[in-house]
């Protein structure tokens, strides 16, 4: 297994991945049916929606593939930057696998502009939960209702956890 991970960003008036890829991470969330539960609170619905967002320059999105297997592993982003400190999303394109988590990490990590990751996962993904403090994140509590679960017509908490990049 080869794992390479991809960022996306605009270079010279390139982006670094093709359409076709990102049309790609698209057609697997769907095919997982993952879409629903990455944006829980319906901010993405459609291909036009996703690469909209992918080009936000306000989004630091990345995507660790295996290039052996020709296969995505994980689409993850960081947002709301500000001070050192982002937010950190992730949506498992395989099944969850510790090193390609901790990949995505420590090459956040080596970008040497954050102090602080922060999450926030519903209460009730609790696999994802359990994966981020094995990564290290640090669960700090739930804010009550901050999710807004459109698909399930409720609001439920919120965890909180944030990861200190110390090297």
């Amino acid at each position: 297994m080869t794992l390479t991970v991809w960022p996306y960003i605009k270079n010279q008036g390139i982006w670094t991945i093709p359409d076709q890829v990102i049309i790609g991470v698209w057609d697997k969330m769907c095919e997982l049916d993952r879409v629903k539960t990455t944006w829980w609170d319906a901010s993405i619905v459609t291909q036009e929606d996703f690469i909209k967002f992918m080009q936000d320059p306000y989004i630091f999105p990345t995507i660790i593939v295996d290039r052996d297997e020709v296969r995505f592993k994980v689409f993850a982003w960081l947002s709301d930057f500000n001070d050192g400190v982002a937010r950190a999303h992730f949506c498992y394109l395989d099944k969850y696998d510790f090193d390609v988590g901790k990949m995505m990490v420590n090459f956040w990590q080596k970008l040497g502009t954050l102090n602080v990751i922060i999450g926030t996962i519903p209460e009730s993904y609790k696999t994802a939960l359990k994966f981020v403090e094995r990564l290290g994140f640090q669960v700090v509590g739930t804010i009550p209702n901050i999710c807004n679960m459109v698909y399930l017509n409720r609001r439920e908490g919120g965890v909180i956890s944030y990861y200190l990049m110390e090297e």
